[in-house]
């Protein structure tokens, strides 16, 4: 682009200039362009997604909201400004003091006031009427709490401006986790190797639209979801020169149990990926036993990611997450900018729009087979084809920005 003279480029260097300053560290990389849109979206979403919706009798679900709160973490961790830190942090302070345990709020299911943030969201209770604190959605919000305790204790340099409120969110998603107890050993490990895997159960008492789960193995993914904040919980219990063996035992025992789940098939080409199944094998509440679903599936990789770059690497080493960017280029690819309800390219066709397979961008760094299409020139060439780009929301926008491969 042809600048109209050189006192606007010198401007233009200036304000670059100004902006990288800001970053936390000599080293940290360049702000981008965009991230003043990305800021510009804030006091908006503040106001919309936040304020008075905390604290209340029905907390809001935690998929939007908990997507939100992680575009922050992916901006700061592309871009280490510490002014993405200042507003994620005026978001979960929101979060934190809508927390049950501070409000007196009762979890019907057990009669008591559970850690957590209890909603209606899904007809909870024999009746559908009752008020949860499950920890999906406690999950859900878990990760940027204690994502952004992590964050804190691993660089010093922060923890005078922050270290109070992350020490607060980390003994909140502590007392969160030690309530709940949500994990139960795998019956079926340990495995051929000697492994042991665990994974989510739903405990006593729980219904969903009148149907009573007690007792039966959740979906995977949210087994997933539901361990994901104890990696970061366990990451930041080392950084405070603490750390938690359990916590590490935890999620290693699921990343087992994950890979157990997983099955392995090939293109008429011969290229490997995995699929899985939404239900494990033995679900005993869904109609049939079917796929993953293209937005669920995600959260495993995810997960495995998280693992992985922890150093907890389990079963998942960069050859498993290559599999895994696989069953989206692989699998779920199925025509000219279309994509199948499932991972493995059955169910019908997607017809949401494809920014809001967006989360598949964490696998992007490990796409790679013989076509040489990618993660991200799938979903830009769909998305191109929608009329709509990176700037679909701050989610999406923030996953593309962290991880594309430009």
């Amino acid at each position: 682009m042809q600048t109209k003279n050189r006192k606007s480029s010198l401007f233009f260097l200036a304000f670059f200039f100004l902006l990288t300053l800001t970053a936390c560290g000599n080293n940290a990389p360049k702000t981008p362009p965009d991230l003043a849109w990305f800021l510009a979206q804030h006091e908006d979403l503040k106001a919309s997604y936040f304020v008075g919706k905390f604290g209340v009798d029905s907390h809001p679900s935690g998929w939007d909201h908990g997507a939100y709160l992680r575009a922050y973490v992916d901006m700061y961790e592309a871009t280490h400004d510490v002014r993405l830190l200042e507003k994620l942090n005026e978001l979960l302070k929101i979060v934190a003091d809508g927390n049950d345990s501070l409000t007196g709020r009762v979890d019907d299911r057990t009669g008591r006031v559970m850690p957590g943030w209890g909603s209606r969201a899904y007809d909870y209770g024999p009746d559908g009427r009752s008020r949860y604190s499950e920890m999906l959605t406690n999950a859900l919000f878990a990760y940027p709490l204690a994502a952004f305790a992590r964050i804190i204790y691993e660089n010093p340099g922060l923890r005078p401006a922050f270290g109070a409120d992350a020490g607060r969110y980390f003994q909140m998603v502590q007392d969160l986790y030690a309530a709940h107890q949500p994990f139960v050993p795998d019956p079926a490990s340990p495995y051929p190797d000697g492994s042991e895997g665990a994974y989510f159960v739903y405990p006593e008492n729980y219904y969903e639209s009148g149907v009573s789960y007690a007792g039966v193995a959740a979906p995977i993914n949210m087994t997933v979801i539901i361990a994901e904040p104890l990696i970061e919980l366990y990451r930041a219990s080392v950084a405070r020169g603490e750390p938690v063996p359990e916590y590490r035992k935890t999620v290693e025992q699921v990343g087992h149990y994950l890979w157990q789940n997983m099955r392995q098939k090939e293109t008429p080409q011969g290229e490997p990926y995995l699929v899985w199944y939404y239900w494990p094998a033995a679900g005993e509440l869904d109609e049939e036993v079917r796929m993953e679903d293209l937005t669920h599936g995600v959260r495993a990789g995810e997960f495995a990611i998280s693992l992985y770059d922890a150093g907890l690497r389990s079963r998942w080493d960069k050859a498993k997450l290559r599999l895994l960017a696989n069953t989206f280029t692989l699998g779920a690819v199925i025509g000219e900018n279309t994509f199948a309800n499932y991972i493995d390219g059955t169910g019908g066709v997607y017809n949401d729009d494809a920014a809001t397979l967006y989360e598949w961008m964490s696998l992007e760094p490990y796409a790679n087979h013989a076509s040489g299409k990618t993660i991200e020139a799938y979903l830009k060439s769909a998305m191109r084809a929608e009329g709509t780009d990176e700037k679909y929301n701050i989610a999406v926008f923030a996953r593309f920005y962290r991880y594309s491969g430009k």
